[in-house]
């Protein structure tokens, strides 16, 4: 009799274990981001399991793709992403998060919003690096510039000439490189040097890409 006891104990212990989930929550530092922000949320759990979290993301035209893993040590966890949004990448509209941890799941809506601010794709702060200390010339780097008015994200100078980036430059991208100042402040400083003759981009040079980067 007590065996048979120890068998339905056991069981019963088992299929309560198999059905266990604890309770999760994504909780997002905003609903909506502009490009150049950076997503933030933070990950709330009432057990640690010892799996990692999965992030999901869902846009608009209903593609689904893994985002993010992390592992889960604490009963909260902050997460920021370490690049911004771009136009480039991102689209405008509405996004899904999905957290997948220990069998339960939690969701969370996102908005990006077009409002004139810019994100400068990640891999050009990576070029940024290596002419600020001088691994790459300054006909290298002005190919990433010309790849920002390819995509529309910087205007077309209106004249031409011979490749010009003033020294001086560097400061300012040494600025953005460091996250002292926004995609759009530095986006804004390049246009304006463009439009007033102290940058020349010559528009007729192959542009660099984050395929010939990578």
């Amino acid at each position: 009799m007590l065996a048979v006891i120890a068998v339905c104990v056991t069981i019963f212990s088992i299929s309560a274990n198999a059905q266990y989930m604890p309770d999760v929550q994504l909780i997002l530092s905003s609903e909506i981001y502009h490009y150049g922000d950076k997503l933030d949320y933070t990950i709330i759990v009432s057990d640690v399991t010892g799996e990692d979290a999965i992030i999901y993301i869902t846009d608009s035209t209903g593609i689904r793709s893994p985002l993010f893993s992390t592992p889960i040590s604490q009963e909260e966890t902050h997460v920021m992403a370490p690049i911004g949004f771009d136009s480039i990448i991102w689209n405008e509209g509405q996004y899904l998060l999905e957290l997948e941890y220990s069998g339960a799941t939690h969701n969370a809506n996102f908005t990006i919003i077009d409002d004139g601010s810019v994100g400068i794709p990640y891999w050009i702060n990576d070029l940024a690096k290596l002419w600020l200390t001088t691994q790459m010339p300054d006909k290298e780097y002005a190919k990433a510039i010309q790849y920002l008015i390819e995509q529309e994200i910087l205007v077309e100078p209106k004249s031409h000439g011979e490749l010009y980036i003033p020294q001086w430059f560097r400061y300012p991208t040494a600025w953005w490189s460091s996250d002292q100042i926004t995609d759009t402040t530095y986006t804004h400083a390049i246009q304006f040097l463009i439009d007033n003759k102290f940058m020349i981009i010559p528009i007729d040079q192959e542009s660099s890409s984050s395929e010939s980067f990578l």
